[in-house]
């Protein structure tokens, strides 16, 4: 009894960290994005080079993992960002945010890749799994939520200096909380020894050799270029085509995190019923249709409502598409595959990004529109193949 208390309390310390790293991520982003508020310019590559980071994190993160280990990897990155945010709170210049900023972003993304690989491991059955997955999305949500709340009050402290201070502190503790979790959990000794595992690297074509993986990918990888467009695109449709305040933007806006929030948790066994390819797909639809919705409507409780449901599909097919992931990849192959599949969103939100500076402020509602429908037959056609390939590999289970 005593035993299966340690492994209860470690489960809810790690759970605690995972939310509180993407909490103080984004924390240290808010505070240096306010430091730079004097420019649009300098916000945009302050963001552009956490994304950059992130995707620069592909190759890295196999060569972590296979050298240190998931449980370690998680260790070392969260030392490396409590030096980085303690560098930002002795640094004030423009080029060193830029610098920290890249550099926070390949350590949340190899972060993020080492709890994949890891999150298995605790997990005796699929439906285990299954909920370990959604709280895990839940608690890393509402980390991105609390971040730029708090990154508003620190940046009150010494101009933000004692406050990112402060938050190194709490991240060094967090490395030593996790260390102790791991090692009551004893998910370090659980290392997989076959000749498989040679890949060291990224394994890119590895991962879009299995055809399951490609049907649940492809509808994903398009859902989020089309997506990544709508935080910009939704600024100008509130604030300049409707004329609206900036507290009513807010209060649209924060729509989608508590969609983020709650969707993991409430929703995600409604679609789970088509099966995790499928309904991730059939979440990308539910997302075109709120961004549909968004684009036809000038009733503000009606874009607060298309934002929350956009949120919550939203959160629904990344706790989906992750548990898929987690059961498709095999656990020889994570190492390599994990990082490849963050990869490629990575750079999707990338490509995603960078159209949105081509949509001009005066088609931003039909280009909207546009993306709605976009997504919703993307969102469909992937539903249809991905049932269909399930229900075929079902057959052939069946019939040995």
């Amino acid at each position: 009894m005593t035993k299966k208390k340690s492994i209860i309390f470690a489960q809810i310390g790690l759970f605690i960290i995972l939310g509180f790293s993407s909490f103080a991520d984004e924390t240290a982003q808010v505070t240096f994005a306010l430091h730079l508020a004097e420019s649009t310019a300098f916000i945009s590559m302050l963001l552009l080079s956490g994304l950059i980071g992130a995707i620069c994190a592909g190759p890295i993160a196999p060569r972590l993992l296979h050298r240190f280990q998931p449980a370690r990897t998680v260790t070392v990155v969260l030392l490396f960002e409590a030096l980085l945010i303690a560098t930002a709170a002795i640094a004030n210049q423009f080029w060193v945010y830029i610098a920290l900023s890249f550099a926070l972003g390949c350590a949340g993304s190899i972060f993020w890749s080492a709890i994949l690989v890891s999150v298995p491991e605790f997990a005796k059955t699929d439906q285990q799994l299954d909920r370990l997955n959604r709280i895990i999305q839940t608690v890393r949500n509402l980390g991105y939520i609390a971040g730029p709340l708090l990154g508003g009050v620190l940046y009150g402290l010494s101009n933000g200096q004692r406050g990112l201070f402060a938050l190194s502190i709490m991240v060094l503790c967090a490395t030593f909380i996790t260390l102790f979790c791991f090692k009551s959990l004893k998910i370090h000794a659980q290392t997989t020894k076959t000749v498989q595992q040679t890949k060291k690297g990224l394994d890119i074509i590895g991962l879009l050799r299995k055809k399951n993986v490609v049907y649940a990918l492809s509808p994903l990888i398009i859902t989020i270029i089309l997506t990544s467009a709508l935080n910009v695109l939704s600024i100008v449709r509130i604030r300049t085509d409707l004329n609206l305040s900036a507290e009513t933007y807010g209060m649209i806006a924060s729509m989608i995190s508590l969609g983020l929030v709650v969707g993991p948790l409430c929703f995600s066994g409604l679609f789970q019923h088509f099966g995790n390819a499928a309904g991730a797909s059939l979440a990308a639809a539910t997302i075109g249709f709120a961004i549909f919705c968004f684009s036809l409507t000038h009733i503000v409780w009606l874009m607060m409502l298309s934002f929350f449901i956009l949120g919550g599909a939203n959160g629904v097919q990344n706790a989906l598409m992750a548990s898929f992931m987690m059961k498709a990849i095999q656990k020889e192959h994570r190492n390599s595959q994990m990082p490849a599949y963050l990869f490629i969103i990575q750079t999707a939100v990338c490509i995603g990004f960078i159209a949105a500076g081509f949509v001009h402020v005066d088609h931003t509602q039909g280009a909207l529109f546009a993306i709605g429908i976009a997504t919703m037959i993307t969102g469909i056609l992937g539903f249809a193949f991905n049932t269909t390939a399930q229900k075929k590999e079902q057959r052939e289970f069946e019939n040995g």
